[in-house]
């Protein structure tokens, strides 16, 4: 739906502490309360201005971080025009956007002035939440429009027309949305995740990969393989979790790939015996990219692995493998690739013209050979 999008944020900036105390002590934090003065860019203030901020940490006894939050306007506000809401925006350990609040006395207000109600307050947080909200990709200019009123240019009065579905915004407010959902989604959510990463060791890295978290799970992964981290414990625990949950996959293919070829090789091993056929896939494919040596007892086993969980697209991925690591092809791998002939025409016909170009045993040129005349007319 078409919404009219002209208003003008304008309330009474109180600047009260959060406990009611004044500005001088609202600066102040308690001891397990780090500041971090960060440089970030808001698409809504030109794509090259970059300002200074303060994120604050919040740490636990242990001194590991467990929340963040920062100050931030509530706006974008041109040529002084308005005054600004100070709003505090809060993050887990990750970057993910938790919640807003605002001063005590602070309220937010809409197009003449029209205050937020309860159902706003609420709509705005369910928006701030979205990681997919529309305002991920809508410029401010979009939003907004300048005028001039008595020689005045004013930017945010401005009249407009933006397609916005009527869940994906509160009306009268749009500007305030898209301002805060860049500040809860922007720039300062690397930088949070950055802090983390750099207070964490082995056990703290373990416990995330180890937790019913996905994005926790990612976030862990991410950063063991940044920091080339390859203990025996934090391999361990990636690879557990990546057999139980196959949406890690592709993290942690990278992850190995980047650690000792032993571990590697071993690793790839363990997802073809016990991985599920996402990962599967996904360890056939780095194993045919691989620029590593492989040895013959070495390709006996995977061929094991992959004729006891195959489908079409893994065995054709494994006979490229074999057919690139000619060398390492042993009569015990083929061995292991005979039986698939009893499997369905598109597996059995793939390991069919594979076979049919290698040097067989007796008794597996046999079983070859009575293959081809039993489907002749399908090869």
């Amino acid at each position: 739906m078409f919404i009219r999008n002209t208003y003008l944020v304008v309330v009474v900036f109180l600047a009260l502490l959060y406990n009611g105390k004044g500005a001088k002590e609202q600066l102040m934090h308690t001891k397990n309360e780090i500041e971090h003065h960060i440089k970030v860019h808001h698409p809504g203030k030109g794509q090259n201005n970059i300002e200074d901020a303060v994120l604050v940490e919040v740490k636990d006894k242990k001194g590991l971080p467990v929340s963040y939050y920062m100050d931030v306007e509530s706006v974008i506000c041109y040529e002084n025009l308005c005054k600004i809401v100070p709003v505090r925006i809060f993050w887990n350990t990750i970057g993910e956007y938790q919640k807003y609040e605002l001063s005590k006395g602070v309220a937010l207000e809409k197009y003449e002035g029209e205050p937020y109600t309860n159902e706003d307050y609420t709509k705005t947080q369910k928006i701030l939440l979205d990681k997919d909200s529309p305002f991920k990709s809508i410029r401010i200019d979009e939003i907004l429009t300048t005028v001039k009123s008595h020689d005045i240019v004013d930017a945010v009065a401005g009249e407009t027309l933006l397609e916005l579905n009527k869940d994906d915004t509160v009306d009268g407010a749009s500007l305030t949305c898209y301002t805060l959902w860049h500040w809860a989604h922007g720039a300062v959510v690397g930088k949070i995740r950055n802090i983390t990463a750099a207070t964490f060791k082995d056990k703290e890295y373990i416990a995330y990969v180890n937790s019913a978290n996905k994005q926790k799970q990612l976030f862990a992964i991410a950063y063991v393989n940044e920091q080339k981290r390859y203990s025996k414990d934090v391999v361990a625990a990636v690879i557990h979790q990546t057999l139980e949950n196959d949406e890690l996959t592709r993290y942690t293919i990278q992850y190995i790939e980047k650690g000792s070829v032993d571990m590697y090789l071993s690793t790839l091993k363990t997802f073809i015996a016990k991985g599920k056929t996402k990962l599967r896939v996904a360890t056939l494919n780095s194993l045919l990219n691989a620029n590593v040596k492989l040895s013959s007892n070495y390709i006996t086993e995977v061929s094991l692995g992959v004729s006891r969980n195959i489908n079409f697209q893994e065995i054709a991925l494994f006979i490229r493998v074999l057919q690139h690591k000619k060398e390492a092809v042993t009569n015990t791998s083929l061995e292991n690739l005979v039986p698939l002939l009893d499997k369905d025409i598109l597996i059995s016909r793939s390991v069919y013209w594979f076979l049919k170009d290698q040097r067989l045993s007796k008794p597996q040129q046999k079983i070859l050979d009575n293959f081809a005349k039993r489907h002749k007319d399908q090869l």
